[in-house]
């Protein structure tokens, strides 16, 4: 939890939409933002939650969902 406090606004506001399932081609059309900058956010998620590539992430936030605490992420 306290690595996720870490991110920026846009940060977490990219964490939502994997969160909320979407892929990587779809959050450009989303945030109005270029698929470089949002390949931008995704290093710094990666390396703020201390994830290596998008599979992991995934169970990151899996994990959190398992144990009912997925809106910790995103607060």
């Amino acid at each position: 939890i306290q690595k996720a406090k870490t991110l920026s606004a846009a940060e977490q506001r990219i964490l939502g939409y994997y969160i909320d399932g979407h892929e990587i081609a779809d959050i450009p059309e989303l945030t109005f933002i270029s698929i470089h900058t949002v390949k931008k956010h995704n290093r710094s998620i990666y390396q703020k939650l201390a994830v290596s590539s998008r599979d992991e992430l995934m169970v990151y936030i899996e994990m959190f969902r398992r144990c009912d605490r997925l809106e910790e992420l995103t607060n």
